[in-house]
Parts: C-alpha cells; sequence; structure tokens
C-alpha cells in the first residue's frame, strides 16, 4: 500500500515540477530517487517479516525499511503541501517550504515523548498502586538511544510499583542495542512488584531471527503468554497477540473483590469480556494513527468503553515522524477510594 502511494505521490510532485519548468537534472534526480527508495523499501520490507529468505540482514533491512518508509511519507506531505498551495503563485517553492517545515516538525514530535497520567479510583485494592505503561516503542530501524533515554526517564521519574510491556517493544535486530536493554533491565529491578509483558504483533515478526521472548526475559520481565499473575494485590492477565484471545478461563471466583486487569496489545476486547470481569485494560498498537487524519480512522478500532485505555505509544513505526500524534508513556495511578 505504501509503494502505491508513494509512486502516485511522486509522480504527481514530479508532474508539478515540470510544469513550474525545473531544470530537467533535478527532475531525474528525483524521479531515480524516489522509485530507488520504493524498490527498496519493498525488498527491505518483505524480507523484514519474511526473514527467513535473507536477502538483508536483518539490521540491514530494518535500516532500509525505515529509510524507505520516511522518504514515503515526506513524499506524501509533498503531495498535500502541493494541494493546500494550489492558489499562490510559485507555488512548488511554498509547497517544497512547508514540505520541509512540516518534516522537521513531525520529526520533532516523534522525539519529544511525554507522560500521560491517569488516575483511577476503586475500591478493591488494598494501598494505592502506580503503573508505569510502555508500548510500541519499536527498538530498532531509526530509533535512537536519545529517544529511549527521554522514554526511560519518564518511567523513572515516576517510581512506578508495577511496569508493564504492552508489545511491540522489540522490532529489529538486538545485538545493536545494548543501552536500550540495559536501561530496561534497570528499570524493571526498581518495579516494586515487579515487571511484565505481552508480546505485540512486531515480535511475532522476529520470532524466527531473535529469540525475542529470551531477550525480553533476560530483562527482568515476566512474559505473560495467554496466563495470569497476582502483584501488589492486583490480578493481571496478559493475552498473547496472536489471537484475540479469551478472558473467562484466567478469571477465577475471588477475583469479584480485586482489581484485574488485562494486558494485551490490541485495543480490541478478549472474545468473552464483559464489565462485569475486568476492571481495566491497557492496550497499544494503533499509534493513535500516527500520522493526522489516521487517528479518526483508527479510532474506530477501539473499543467505546471507558476501561480500555489506549496508549498512543513510545516510538514511531518506520519512519521517524508522527504529526499531531504525540508518543506517550501512560502513568496510571490505581487509587483506593
Amino acid at each position: 500500500m505504501y509503494e502505491i502511494l508513494a509512486l502516485g505521490t511522486q509522480y504527481y510532485i514530479y508532474k508539478k515540477l515540470k510544469e513550474a519548468g525545473i531544470n530537467k537534472f533535478i527532475q531525474y534526480i528525483f524521479v531515480l530517487w524516489g522509485l530507488t527508495w520504493v524498490i527498496l523499501g519493498f525488498i527491505a520490507s518483505y524480507d523484514f517479516v519474511h526473514p527467513e529468505y535473507d536477502i538483508f540482514s536483518i539490521h540491514t533491512a530494518e535500516i532500509l525499511r525505515a529509510f524507505a518508509l520516511t522518504w514515503i511519507i515526506i513524499t506524501i506531505y509533498g503531495f498535500f503541501s502541493f494541494l493546500v498551495t494550489f492558489a499562490l503563485p510559485r507555488r512548488h517553492v511554498f509547497a517544497i517550504i512547508l514540505t520541509i517545515i512540516i518534516t522537521i516538525y513531525s520529526m520533532a514530535e516523534a522525539y519529544f515523548v511525554r507522560a500521560k497520567h491517569i488516575e483511577i479510583k476503586t475500591n478493591e485494592i488494598t494501598e494505592n498502586l502506580r503503573i508505569a505503561f510502555i508500548t510500541d516503542v519499536h527498538i530498532g530501524g531509526l530509533y535512537t538511544h536519545w529517544h529511549f533515554d527521554r522514554v526511560m526517564k519518564i518511567v523513572n521519574d515516576s517510581k512506578p510499583d508495577i511496569l508493564m510491556l504492552g508489545g511491540d517493544i522489540i522490532d529489529g535486530d538486538m545485538k545493536y542495542r545494548e543501552h536500550e536493554l540495559k536501561l530496561l533491565t534497570e528499570a524493571a529491578k526498581k518495579a516494586r512488584y515487579g515487571a511484565f509483558a505481552v508480546n505485540g504483533n512486531h515480535e511475532h515478526y522476529l520470532i524466527l531471527d531473535e529469540d525475542v521472548e529470551g531477550i525480553i526475559k533476560d530483562c527482568g520481565y515476566n512474559l505473560l503468554i495467554n496466563e495470569r499473575v497476582e502483584a501488589g494485590g492486583i490480578t493481571i492477565i496478559g493475552l498473547d497477540d496472536m489471537i484475540n484471545g479469551w478472558l473467562k478461563p484466567f478469571i477465577k471466583p475471588e477475583d469479584k473483590n480485586r482489581f484485574v486487569l488485562i494486558l494485551k496489545h490490541r485495543p480490541g476486547l478478549p472474545f468473552d469480556a464483559d464489565e462485569k470481569n475486568f476492571d481495566l485494560q491497557l492496550s497499544g498498537h494503533t499509534h493513535g494513527g500516527q500520522f493526522w487524519p489516521l487517528g479518526y480512522f483508527k479510532n474506530m478500532t477501539v473499543p467505546k468503553d471507558s476501561r480500555v485505555l489506549v496508549s498512543n505509544g513510545a516510538g514511531f513505526n518506520g519512519a521517524m515522524m508522527r504529526l499531531f500524534t504525540p508518543p506517550d508513556v501512560m502513568i496510571i495511578d490505581i487509587v483506593k477510594e
């Protein structure tokens, strides 16, 4: 889909540059550059999702894929920039300037992750609890140490009792990510009642090439694959991403008087969920759309249920950009009424 969009937007921009009388050499460079990244991006993306073909090493594939997606997003910005400047003289100049401004802003927004504080009151706990929830970091590609330093500073400053990873944490060759793994390990040790995680779809993409489950466990996280644990006086049910999951097999009679939390990558409710058998679900996956106005369409997939909290995610998928969908780390205070 992205490749088709890229070809369409690049052809449109090429036509507008040609109509504006831009030097033919620049036109040819634009066409060659665009086609190169569309082709490389398609091959790298296919190889990344199907690592058994081994066209590139996983590290090379993730980098090429990330650069290609970044270029594709820039051309889409360029397409809309030409549309909104249609009435201006020398529109190609204004369109290019607008594209550059939006690109720089999007890269900055992807970097400045924020803490999103939420308070939930209940009579089903014996003491107040603070949960730090991180999801959709996508460590890999163009994701930098500086991005993750900001994420983990928010976590460490919040001093959580429980730390939770909501999936799509790992998204590349972890041999090059010792710094990130060290920060994850240190944070897990500080969580008073432990650290817990579930797989996202991107962990499953990588499972043939990387021992992603072993990596997460080695960092000190209890990886929940369709199982239930108790920590800090609450029940935590972790559902794996490969299936939507059933909730009732994990519910016990004593949970009527306990706070039950579902940790699940995608925001869809378990098949058999209702308001009687859980109190809170933490999910991610949507990235808030990552780019405006896609968030409006993503919101259609999110249950209209106050018990489901969906994070925008603390990273980005592929392109190092976000537009009006800032990344976040959720800090959830469960307070005794």
